[in-house]
Parts: C-alpha cells; sequence; structure tokens
C-alpha cells in the first residue's frame, strides 16, 4: 500500500506556516500542509505512522516511510490483518494511492526487494537491467556498476572478491582501462545473478548459524537456517580489507571476520542465538591471557550476544555449499599460526649450576622466556651439600621455577656430567640420596608437556656458574645488587607427596558464576543475569586453575575473595612494606599488585579509617598549625593608631 501525497497529509503548524512562504506573480503563498523537500519532512512521517501502527509493526506490518506492507500467514487471516489497517487508517483519514495499492497477493515488491512466503528475492527489474548493461568504458560506468552491485550484496557471496576487480580500475582514475580481468568479472557476475538465491527469513527464537571466511582482500560470512534439515541463506555480507588489516595474523582476520557480522547484522544478533561454525579454536582466541588490546575490545563488544563456538558439521544445502567452495577456508592457516604461536611460546630455556666450597654451597639459575627475558636466580644452601647435591639442588630449584612461570617445552643445560647422564638414564644413580634427588627430579620433568636436558661446557654456562659462585660466597663479598635466597633443607628432606585440597568458591562467592561459565559454559537460567555473566566474562580468563581480571594496564590481576581480601589489605596498608597509605592509594596498589574484587575500593577506604596506628598518628585536619596566643599590651595606650583626613594645617 502507498499513501496518496503522504506528506501532503500532515497539517502544519500555524506558527510555521509563513516559513514556508514563496513568491509568485500572482501574489505571496505559504504551504499549509507539510510539502515534499523539508528536511525533517522525512522522519516526520515515519514518526506518525510508528505512532499510527505502534500495534501492528513487527506483528502483521511493516512500514517505511509512505510504504506500507501488510502481512499474514494464511487467507482467513489476511483479510483480519487487513481490517485492523484499514480501521487505523480511517481513525486517522489517511488516504491511499489506489494505483500503487495491490491486495491479497501472495507476492510483493517492498523497498526494492520481491517478497513472498519462502523469503526474499532479488527484484528481476534489476537483473535484467544489470544482464542488458554493456561493459562499461568510462569512470562514471564503473561507478555506475559498483552502484548497482552495492544494493545487491545481501544475495551476492564473495562479493567483495568478485567485484575487486572493477575497484581496482576505479583507483586508476581517469587512466582507466577495461581489462579482461574487468571483463570476466562483469560476465560472472551477470551468470551469477541469474541464479542468486533466495534468502530464507528466519523464525522469532530459532537459532542462527555462521560461516567466516577470510581471503587476501576480504572478510565475508553467510548467516543460515535450518529449514527441514536444509540449510538455507538468511544473509551474504562482505567486508574489503584496510591496508592495516590485511597484517593481521590469520587469528585476528576471522575474528575481525565475527565482530564485522556482529555490527553489521546488528538485529539477528540480538533476537537469535548465534551458532559460528568454524575448526579454529575462536573462543581460545578471545579469552587468551595475553590477547592485545584489539582483541580485548573486541571480546568486550561481542559479549552482549548469545554466541556459541561449533565445529563445522556436515553442509546441507547449495548455497552454503557454493559459498565455502567459493572460499580458501583459513582454518588450516589459522591452526598452524596457533600451533606455531604455541611452539614458540613454550620454548622456555634453563640453565643451572650447582657449587660447593669451604664457604658454604649454592645454585645458580638462569631462565630465558620465549619473548628473550631473562630470569636470575641465586640460590645458598643453609646445610652442607657436596658438588653433586649442589648441582641436582640446582636442577630442581630451576625446574620448580619454571612450572610456577608456566613453561610447558623446556630445554635444560647443566654443566655437571654426573646429573645429566643420570637424568638420561645413561648412568646409574646408587647412593640412596642421588636416588632420591633423581626420583623427584623425574617427577618434575613429568610435569611439562616436552623437555630436553643437555650438557655445556662451563665456559657456556658462565651465567649461571656466576650466579652459584656468589650464593655460595661468603656474606662479606656477596654482591647487594643480586638478592640471594636461602634453601634451609635438602629436597630429599621434603616428603615425596604433597596433598592439596582444591577449595571451590561457594554459589555466594561473586567468582563461582564467572568460573561456571568459563571452565564449564555454563550460564544462570536467569536472562538478564545470563546476559550479565557473558558480558563481564570477556574482561575475565582461566589460567592454571585461577581465575584472573584483565586490568585496563592489560596486567592480568588475581581475583580474590573471602578472608584473603583482609590478609592483602593488611599486607599492604601496614605490613613490612607499608606506609599507611590512604583508602584509594591503596586499592590503587593492591591493582598495581596483581589483586582485585569488586568491592575494593570500599573495603580500602573502610580498612584506612579504621586503621588504629592511622589515627593516632596522622594529622588532625581540626588543629591549627600552632598553639593560640594571647595578644596583650604591655600597658594601656602602648600604641596609637592615627589617620589623618583632609589638608594639613599649616
Amino acid at each position: 500500500m502507498d499513501a496518496y501525497s503522504g506528506y501532503n497529509q500532515i497539517r502544519m503548524n500555524k506558527a510555521d506556516e509563513e516559513k514556508t512562504s514563496f513568491t509568485t506573480d500572482q501574489g505571496l503563498y505559504c504551504y499549509k500542509v507539510m510539502p515534499f523537500g523539508l528536511k525533517n519532512a522525512g522522519a516526520t512521517y515515519q514518526r506518525l505512522v510508528n505512532r499510527m501502527f505502534a500495534r501492528q509493526i513487527g506483528k502483521n506490518m511493516e512500514v517505511y516511510v509512505d510504504d506500507m506492507l501488510t502481512k499474514s500467514t494464511t487467507a482467513e487471516k489476511h483479510t483480519e490483518d487487513l481490517k485492523e489497517t484499514f480501521d487505523v487508517l480511517r481513525k486517522y483519514q489517511m488516504k491511499l494511492n489506489p494505483s500503487k495499492c495491490v491486495f491479497g497477493v501472495p507476492s510483493g515488491r517492498f523497498l526494492g526487494f520481491q517478497v513472498h512466503q519462502r523469503g526474499i528475492e532479488v527484484n528481476p527489474e534489476k537483473i535484467k537491467a544489470l544482464e542488458g548493461m554493456a561493459s562499461p568504458k568510462t569512470l562514471k560506468d564503473v561507478q555506475r556498476l559498483t552502484g548497482c552491485l552495492a544494493s545487491l550484496n545481501r544475495f551476492i557471496a564473495k562479493s567483495t572478491d568478485k567485484c575487486a576487480p572493477f575497484f581496482k580500475a576505479i583507483k586508476k582514475g581517469k587512466g582507466l582501462k577495461w581489462s579482461t580481468e574487468c571483463e570476466e568479472a562483469f560476465q560472472k557476475l551477470k551468470e551469477y545473478l541469474g541464479r542468486a538465491p533466495i534468502l530464507s527469513k528466519p523464525v522469532v527464537g530459532e537459532t542462527l548459524y555462521l560461516y567466516l571466511s577470510v581471503t587476501e582482500v576480504a572478510t565475508s560470512l553467510v548467516l543460515i537456517r535450518l529449514e527441514e534439515g536444509i540449510q538455507k541463506p538468511v544473509y551474504y555480507t562482505s567486508k574489503a580489507l584496510l591496508a592495516a588489516e590485511t597484517r593481521y595474523s590469520p587469528a585476528e582476520k576471522i575474528a575481525l571476520a565475527l565482530i564485522t557480522s556482529a555490527r553489521k547484522l546488528r538485529p539477528y544478533f540480538q533476537a537469535h542465538t548465534i551458532e559460528v561454525y568454524t575448526d579454529c579454536p575462536l573462543k581460545l582466541i578471545l579469552q587468551k591471557p595475553k590477547v592485545s588490546g584489539r582483541l580485548t575490545k573486541w571480546a568486550v563488544e561481542l559479549s552482549e550476544y548469545d554466541i556459541r563456538y561449533t565445529p563445522k558439521a556436515a553442509i546441507k544445502g547449495q548455497a552454503v555449499s557454493d559459498f565455502i567452495v567459493e572460499f580458501t577456508e583459513p582454518d588450516a592457516e589459522v591452526r598452524r599460526a596457533m600451533e606455531n604461536e604455541q611452539t614458540t611460546k613454550f620454548q622456555w630455556k634453563l640453565h643451572v649450576d650447582g657449587s660447593s666450597n669451604t664457604h658454604g654451597s649454592g645454585a645458580g639459575i638462569v631462565i630465558t622466556t620465549p619473548e628473550g627475558d631473562t630470569v636470575e636466580c641465586a640460590m645458598r644452601f643453609d646445610f652442607k651439600a657436596t658438588n653433586n647435591q649442589a648441582e641436582y639442588e640446582a636442577l630442581l630449584a630451576g625446574l620448580r621455577v619454571c612450572i610456577a612461570l608456566g613453561a610447558d617445552e623446556l630445554e635444560v643445560y647443566s654443566d655437571s656430567q654426573v646429573v645429566v647422564h643420570q637424568v638420561l638414564d645413561e648412568y646409574q644413580a646408587r647412593e640412596e640420596h642421588m636416588i632420591a634427588y633423581l626420583d623427584i627430579a623425574k617427577r618434575l620433568l613429568k610435569k611439562f608437556k616436552a623437555y630436553r636436558i643437555s650438557q655445556i661446557p662451563r665456559e657456556e654456562n658462565e651465567k649461571a656458574d656466576a650466579l652459584s659462585k656468589l650464593a655460595s660466597a661468603t656474606t662479606s663479598i656477596r654482591s647487594k645488587a643480586i638478592p640471594v635466597a636461602h634453601l634451609t633443607k635438602p629436597s630429599t628432606a621434603e616428603p615425596e607427596e604433597i596433598i592439596i585440597a582444591e577449595i571451590r568458591p561457594s554459589p555466594s562467592d561473586w567468582t563461582y558464576q564467572l568460573r561456571k561459565y568459563l571452565e564449564e559454559n555454563i550460564l544462570p537460567e536467569d536472562a538478564v543475569e545470563a546476559k550479565r555473566i557473558r558480558y563481564r566474562s570477556a574482561r575475565y580468563t582461566i589460567l592454571r586453575g585461577e581465575l584472573y581480571r584483565r586490568g585496563f594496564s592489560k596486567v592480568l590481576q588475581r581475583c580474590i575473595s573471602g578472608e584473603k581480601t583482609g590478609e592483602i589489605l593488611r599486607s599492604i596498608h601496614s605490613g613490612v612494606c607499608g606506609n599507611h597509605t590512604g583508602g584509594k592509594s591503596l586499592a590503587h596498589k593492591i591493582l598495581r599488585q596483581g589483586f582485585y574484587w569488586p568491592t575494593l575500593f570500599a573495603e580500602a577506604q573502610q580498612f584506612a579509617e579504621s586503621c588504629e596506628t592511622c589515627q593516632r598518628v596522622a594529622n588532625d585536619i581540626r588543629r591549627p598549625p600552632e598553639l593560640l596566643r594571647s595578644l596583650t599590651s604591655p600597658w594601656p595606650f602602648a600604641m596609637w593608631g592615627l589617620d589623618l583626613i583632609g589638608p594639613m594645617p599649616t
């Protein structure tokens, strides 16, 4: 249905009529109704129809400015829907244009598309116009072609890649040359649009599925739905990569494709659960502890939607099959890149050395991280140790530090022939204490995904050797620049098996729901609470069984709850290095130390205000800077004040 001169059916405000005045040879005239061409005329008319059909829009009617569409699922119901629409039109006295109205048809054109029960189809007139178009010869012809294709993008899989030759030609400007590549792309587009797919309409509440693909120049996707076991497309979209985006890693390009689809298809993402079909660990990429700021921002933006990640299933639809075949799937490339990243990440190197002399014994440890950073440790033994014992203690201490740092694949270097060959089972350990050391070393090495231990000459182990000699030296010559740790008893004296009881947070703990979602993908039954948890989880990650929060400076902050919060407040406020700082400053110090809980600032303020030492020693803001003194004169009239007014007497 189309309104008859829709704008002219709205009366102008009396005070505004003179603002639309115009002059003719017969006199000065003004509009009494809203004319076409006013800047806000379209928005005003849209507000009018939105109020008129507020109860019907989205239910049995769609309205865009003066184009109105009444939709029904059955012919019987269509009569009732039309009656409801006409009642509203009659109530507001809106007139229709009979020549542009069609009633009781199974399909019709709306906003340039052919709409029917099966879905949305390309307007046949646009296809005929494109098929009859001659090959462009000038820059304006190419721009006209790309403009025609822009309105058909939702029907074209890989639209940016298909139109890439046209964009290259436009960049040449006046020096445009219609190449063979452009002609081939033009003919393929004509052939494709001749069999363009019908876009299916989603049903309220159903799950939609998303396929992502990336090429060298664009990211593309297809949104599909299942109908009787067949996958049918709902929407195609594509985005050309900017120069900077072409240099993104494969994992970032996949994430870029997802965030682009969420922005482009926001109404679909808000109204439906979206399952992303991909074989690359996209959820892991967005929740990695060491993630770039760009990915963190995208993860927060995506957290408002109900998105699930699923491995690719069997393809059951020709349109979807064509989309997948046309693209070079990046999943294998992404997986290889992530495997290489993981391999690089866990290439840890450990150099150890032990030293024993008449002054004492000690160990030197040098750890090189995958990023090239160096961790140096010196350790002094407060017990008597032989050279071999010192070498073993150095190895065990180094392994424990590497485990604490999260190393997975480790390469160990030591200049001790006995220790290295015993660990490799090439030498046999006979003494009881050496057997005990060997057992502990093998138990620790089993905690690594892969390891390799090698013997190197002492000249190649200079740093670890220097640290071990420093630790075993007397206190008077020990360096003050490098702190030396102390080991009070041999590692063999420790119990062989330590039982660690894992304490899980209670349901009332603030970390409980976040852990359930991140570890088990379980959300609360309440929809509002589930949405809140999904949104918050984008800034949290699980690392070695602990919950961490990503700070604004990208530093991981350990999430604390229960009695530990009081211990941290007490330690930093009034501990060994505490300076009894104020509440706000105390909270910021705790964040910089890598701890977080939601009520941190309030608890820090309360703790600082209730500190007894602070109350006794702190400055009293109500006390004057010095004691008050009485001002008295030595005798009456000791001071005089004189003020002269007027001319002085002569």
